[in-house]
């Protein structure tokens, strides 16, 4: 069962966003706005990736500059 799963799933290498993640952690500590570190890996991914971030929130990774985000969930 993992295995089938496993086979339909992209893995996403993350070392080509570890420089936006640099660039966005310095910035969001200097405003004084720092979200979570994972949370910045993950956008930093998303940017790096060209890829639209798909996640409910928008409250903290709309900080991550050029972030593409569709929140699928709105409540």
């Amino acid at each position: 069962m993992i295995d089938d799963f496993a086979k339909e799933v992209t893995n996403v290498p993350i070392f080509n966003s570890l420089g936006i993640y640099a660039k966005e952690k310095a910035k969001l500590r200097k405003s004084g706005n720092l979200i979570d570190d994972f949370d910045i890996l993950i956008g930093a991914t998303a940017v790096a990736n060209n890829m639209i971030l798909v996640s409910e929130n928008e409250k903290h990774l709309v900080r991550i500059s050029k972030v593409k985000i569709e929140n699928l969930i709105k409540r």
